[in-house]
């Protein structure tokens, strides 16, 4: 007789994750399926930062160290999340323009962020699943799902052989391209906005000269005139260790290319001399309308895989959370699919609002439509004018309101004026037409 399971959930990333541990916690059968075969193996490039008091999605957390791990606290939610991984407080950010000039955002009260493992974060939840029993099937594909009268009937493929899989439901949590979403048709009706590449790569010994954050450089002069956007991320794996995270446009092989010679001929090179690389990673970023409900039947559809952009790891968890909730629910003849998706729509405002999705991308308006003479006129300024203090309570600025709150700083200098002033005035106001470049 076929095994049957409560529930089967796609995709062991974090939301799957924590859908997996609190569906089992709760006293039902889980099947959890993953196409690696290491599920705490990193391939894909993802953030992997635990904001501090920087609510976002409807959510905001702090984060509690004790002496063999820290607990996140989810606010919001009403949770918390043991890691015993290494973590690295992040206290300033920066952002350079062509010519190198830098824009410093600090904080002296507490941590921006706090940048995590994200392999000892998949370890603590998979730990924490198989505990309470949870099943995991690795190095198998989803390849999509029927729902039945009775239940949901899972198409996966293993070693090359296909495999049918029964469960009262289904929870789909594999990522941005989901294939699960693709295979029930879901896609078709979704707006399509943007598809690029992004690669990643971690190096150690790296002599950033300045206290320890986040960077992103923006600039021909930093690619060799090459389409992208660069990140420097601090990184836990060693000591002084940075990842290079590197958004770009097709064709692909550019992204390694411009990583390259950043790192070796730029401005930033000296900063690289001493330094190897230790990892790397990829990803391909899609931008679509999102899924108003998340489900169809008797499946439900979690965490970036029905989302515009990406959820980040947080949100994911949270997403996860709540999955297991609605799940546990509908096994009890309630409807937990529907109060999921009031969570989702509350919470994730660019679900309802198109103005939040222009929000994501008006950072990629103020870089793309102006000039980078411009652009270093502007840093020059900031520059000049010292870091930009951030302490205090709970800080709004997130990525939907982090350009708005740049743009009005370049507007607050006396300096600015004319088609210079005007230009801001129009990012502002979100000319989502305009096509920027990287």
């Amino acid at each position: 007789m076929r095994e049957r399971y409560n529930v089967i959930i796609v995709g062991a990333g974090p939301a799957g994750l924590m859908a997996a541990w609190r569906t089992a916690e709760k006293g039902l059968k889980v099947l959890i399926i993953e196409k690696k075969t290491t599920v705490c193996e990193v391939l894909r490039t993802t953030g992997n930062a635990f904001r501090n008091m920087n609510p976002i999605n409807g959510e905001y957390l702090t984060l509690d160290k004790k002496r063999d791990k820290a607990v996140v606290h989810f606010h919001n939610s009403k949770f918390d999340l043991e890691y015993t991984g290494r973590l690295l407080d992040i206290y300033d950010s920066y952002s350079f323009s062509n010519a190198g000039y830098c824009m410093r955002m600090t904080r002296k009260d507490r941590p921006m962020s706090y940048t995590f493992n994200t392999r000892a974060l998949y370890q603590d939840l998979k730990n924490k699943a198989e505990e309470v029993g949870a099943i995991f099937m690795t190095g198998t594909i989803a390849m999509g799902a029927e729902n039945l009268k009775r239940g949901v009937r899972v198409q996966s493929k293993k070693e090359n052989k296909v495999l049918w899989l029964e469960a009262d439901r289904v929870i789909a949590a594999d990522g941005l391209h989901s294939r699960m979403v693709e295979a029930m048709g879901l896609n078709k009706d979704r707006e399509f906005y943007v598809k690029g590449p992004v690669f990643e790569t971690t190096f150690e010994g790296v002599e950033f000269p300045y206290p320890i954050g986040v960077s992103s450089m923006r600039g021909r002069g930093m690619t060799e005139g090459r389409d992208g956007f660069i990140f420097l991320y601090p990184s836990v794996e060693e000591e002084n260790a940075y990842s290079v995270i590197v958004q770009t446009k097709f064709p692909a092989h550019q992204g390694p290319k411009i990583i390259d010679y950043f790192t070796k001929e730029s401005r930033c090179a000296p900063w690289f001399k001493n330094a190897r690389p230790i990892s790397r990673s990829a990803a391909m970023v899609t931008l679509r309308s999102p899924l108003v409900t998340p489900y169809i039947d008797k499946v439900l559809f979690i965490g970036d895989a029905p989302a515009y952009g990406e959820t980040l790891v947080a949100g994911a968890i949270r997403c996860g959370y709540h999955a297991a909730d609605a799940v546990y629910k509908e096994l009890s003849g309630e409807k937990g699919f529907e109060e999921y998706r009031d969570f989702w729509t509350t919470n994730f405002e660019y679900v309802k609002n198109p103005n939040k999705r222009a929000d994501y991308t008006r950072i990629l308006l103020l870089y793309g439509y102006l000039s980078e003479d411009e652009l270093d006129f502007l840093y020059k300024l900031a520059e000049e004018r010292g870091p930009v203090e951030q302490s205090g309570g709970i800080d709004p600025s997130n990525e939907y309101t982090a350009a708005h709150r740049v743009i009005d700083y370049f507007m607050s200098f006396p300096e600015v004026k004319g088609e210079l002033l005007n230009k801001l005035k129009v990012i502002k106001r979100g000319n989502t037409n305009t096509k920027f470049r990287y």
